[in-house]
């Protein structure tokens, strides 16, 4: 984040005036997260709607700074974002190291949602921008005396 024009200065600025870097950063960073999880639950295939419901977003502050995350526990969500079997291994998609196929049965065609979603959030920078409008929000606090 620290590439973001003028964000050093800005983060300087909110420092000065005793603001919460940290806690600023996580309350954008919070925001952005739910937008890639509405685009995640838009783009998500449903059957029953569990996977769709079980995609999260969470964050939280750390010693190197803030940890912002969109994730499922779902033990079939990988299914259909990388698809199975040969129709998975056809799909013209990137897969992380380590997702096989098997080639004996038919499968289902991927059907990324989580991909997408994050790739439209680092793309677009919307995530930045909710950070940069939190710490900007928060500088007007505090220069107004709220």
């Amino acid at each position: 984040m620290s590439t973001l024009q003028g964000l050093n200065e800005t983060l300087a600025t909110l420092s000065s005036l005793g603001g919460d870097i940290k806690q600023s950063c996580l309350k954008g960073g919070r925001r952005g997260m739910k937008k890639v999880q509405r685009n995640a639950k838009m783009l998500c295939p449903v059957d029953t709607g569990e996977l769709r419901n079980s995609i999260k977003e969470d964050g939280q502050i750390t010693p190197e700074g803030i940890d912002c995350q969109v994730y499922t526990n779902c033990d079939h969500a990988a299914y259909p974002e990388f698809g199975t079997g040969e129709r998975g291994r056809e799909s013209d998609i990137d897969r992380p190291e380590g997702v096989s196929y098997k080639a004996d049965w038919p499968g289902q065609t991927a059907q990324p949602y989580m991909t997408p979603a994050y790739l439209h959030a680092q793309n677009s920078g919307e995530v930045e921008q909710e950070v940069i409008k939190s710490v900007q929000a928060d500088i007007r606090k505090l220069e107004s005396g709220k």
